[in-house]
């Protein structure tokens, strides 16, 4: 069963859309008609079929080509090639060429030191080479590389990104895995953990790609393909919540304060011209609508309330123009399958670790709660926070098993807040 609910509509439509693709107009022609994106979070298994066909089956017909960009990767011709081979696997018969842009060297391929491909993103005949390309890949690791080799003196594009725009305005597939994901929107997360994001401020340098996995947040330009919101990957599996809303803190303009996290093995099929998304593979897109909650602090004193969470599961859909999800399963709602206490709090030792195991089976099909609260904190320094999960009137969840006895939660419109605490640990007397 297909549920469509309304929770509000997005502002920026299409002409905010027309200039991420590079300005130029949609025509009746569908030679002029603007593609897609296929945003994936990362850690994509090669036997997710329906990911890699849904990249294939985007490719149009006029420009059956495939370019992949590895600029991001430490292993550039190592993660070129395992995608190529995933995508014949698929039954890709095109031509798939790797895009001379890198910056680090290979150590596998001997006789190429594509360190040497810096300049790559600038040379006019790389960016004449995209005109057949029909599909442009974006290759795993460090995201500041992609938009380095793409951004000329900072934020203009080279002659490589120019013809991605125009590739993707005349009906291309753009899709990316993990970095490739980041690169997507406009405010790009470039660095940073959850729990630092939340009580320490906010870097204005980029250090290293190690603080992709512990550090102070760090937001840059990124090359806008989406024209609306901010995208995080590994969500899931990093625990990135907590700097995706406060990434949200930090737009300036209210309509601009809306995330999607994108779960591993996971993508999101976006339709640039009915502005659709479509949730693909194993794990969730989350939602987090901020553009009605209340920001206050920043550093260490960071909150916020209000911020509206919405978690969509393989078949889902969202539209960012209406503000309508689409959804499959059954209501909980007067239908809760659970009714038991929830413990209050954190840790390993707490089951339903996941968000939409948490919003789930602990909230929304639990008839006994209301409110699921947990706790995230620094033992050495007691810094930390309080993710403050509420069920309000207008919160829905939908339930359907997924595969066999797997449970499968889709969710809209539960409210979280976060708030700063301090946490002392000490042994029991």
């Amino acid at each position: 069963m297909k549920t469509n609910i309304a929770v509000g509509v997005i502002l920026g439509l299409l002409t905010v859309f027309i200039t991420a693709c590079g300005g130029e107009k949609t025509a009746a022609n569908d030679l002029e008609r603007p593609g897609s994106l296929l945003i994936v979070g990362g850690a994509l298994r090669s036997d997710n079929s329906a990911v890699y066909q849904a990249f294939i089956d985007a490719i149009p017909r006029q420009f059956p080509n495939v370019a992949i960009v590895p600029v991001a990767s430490g292993r550039p011709a190592h993660y070129a090639e395992q995608f190529s081979e995933d995508l014949r696997h698929y039954g890709f018969a095109g031509d798939i060429r790797v895009l001379p842009i890198a910056v680090l060297d290979d150590s596998s391929t001997g006789a190429v030191d594509e360190s040497r491909w810096e300049a790559g993103g600038r040379d006019p005949a790389v960016a004449d080479s995209l005109g057949d390309v029909g599909g442009i890949w974006f290759v795993g690791g460090d995201q500041t590389r992609i938009t380095g080799a793409l951004f000329a003196n900072g934020e203009v594009d080279t002659p490589v990104l120019e013809a991605i725009r125009r590739q993707l305005s005349r009906g291309a597939v753009v899709g990316g895995t993990s970095a490739g994901a980041a690169i997507m929107s406009r405010t790009m997360i470039a660095a940073g953990d959850s729990l630092s994001a939340l009580t320490m401020p906010v870097a204005d340098q980029y250090v290293g790609m190690e603080t992709l996995e512990s550090g102070q947040l760090m937001l840059a330009t990124g090359l806008g393909f989406l024209p609306e919101g901010i995208v995080d990957q590994h969500f899931d599996r990093k625990a990135r919540l907590g700097r995706l809303v406060r990434a949200l803190g930090l737009m300036e303009d209210p309509a601009d304060r809306i995330g999607f996290g994108v779960d591993e093995d996971t993508a999101l099929l976006v339709d640039l011209v009915d502005a659709d998304i479509t949730v693909l593979g194993a794990g969730n897109l989350v939602v987090a609508d901020g553009r009605l909650a209340q920001f206050s602090g920043g550093g260490q004193a960071f909150a916020a309330q209000g911020v509206q969470l919405s978690v969509l599961s393989a078949g889902d859909r969202y539209n960012w123009r209406t503000g309508n999800f689409e959804l499959s399963g059954s209501e909980t709602q007067q239908n809760e399958a659970f009714g038991y206490g929830v413990v209050q709090g954190a840790g390993i030792a707490l089951g339903n670790q996941r968000l939409d195991e948490l919003l789930g089976f602990s909230l929304l099909d639990n008839e006994k709660a209301r409110e699921v609260r947990r706790f995230s904190f620094d033992s050495d320094s007691g810094k930390g926070v309080l993710f403050h999960f509420r069920q309000t009137e207008s919160s829905r969840g939908f339930w359907r098993y997924r595969s066999g006895t797997k449970d499968q939660y889709s969710i809209v419109g539960v409210e979280l807040d976060i708030a700063p605490v301090s946490v002392t640990i000490a042994p029991r007397p």
